[in-house]
């Protein structure tokens, strides 16, 4: 979906608070495996990927390779706390294919949040909708079986697997490949 299209179905806008917010955004073809941010440097964008997957992940001391997030079309983020109080980012964001992708920096947003209250609205929607995502996925961690997990993930992104590898989609999970092929063999 367009960015202006999905901003009109977020919130409640007028016309031209609407324009004023999509002209906000700066729009980018960017390549699979271009870093959107990385790990201990700070973020200063919000992205809106209207095609496209990309992977938050982090590396643990002993250098595994953790995904903590995927996002696709059609959605808002960034690394939290290193966009809003500018500390680095404890994540990557890596796309995993080649994506169009609009960004806004803080400041930008900042001046807009200041200059015209149905931005607040629409950005107080897009962290609502974030924080509703990561409650769901922590409960789901906490109290879902594997399998639970894993039929979550395929309602929230049905076609994952012919995007992402089995090993992010595996570490996602919170399980091993070998358990994932078991799940997927089940079905």
């Amino acid at each position: 979906m367009r960015l202006p299209a999905y901003i009109k179905s977020m919130a409640q806008l007028s016309a031209e608070s609407e324009s004023k917010i999509a002209q906000a955004f700066h729009r980018r073809e960017l390549q699979k495996g271009e870093l959107l941010f990385r790990q201990g440097e700070v973020c200063h964008h919000i992205f809106y990927i209207e095609k496209g997957l990309a992977r938050v992940f982090y590396n643990t001391e002993s250098g595994k390779d953790v995904t903590a997030w995927f996002f696709a079309d059609n959605n808002f983020f960034t690394a939290h706390d290193s966009f809003y109080q500018h500390k680095p980012a404890p994540n990557n964001c890596e796309l995993l294919e080649d994506s169009d992708v609009y960004t806004l920096t803080y400041s930008e947003m900042v001046a807009m949040l200041n200059d015209n209250h149905d931005m607040a609205k629409f950005a107080f929607h897009t962290v609502y909708l974030l924080a509703k995502q990561q409650a769901e996925f922590i409960n789901g961690i906490k109290f879902q079986s594997a399998e639970e997990r894993y039929n979550a993930l395929m309602h929230h992104y049905p076609n994952i697997f012919q995007r992402a590898k089995l090993r992010h989609i595996a570490s996602f999970l919170g399980i091993t490949q070998e358990t994932l092929s078991r799940i997927r063999g089940g079905k």
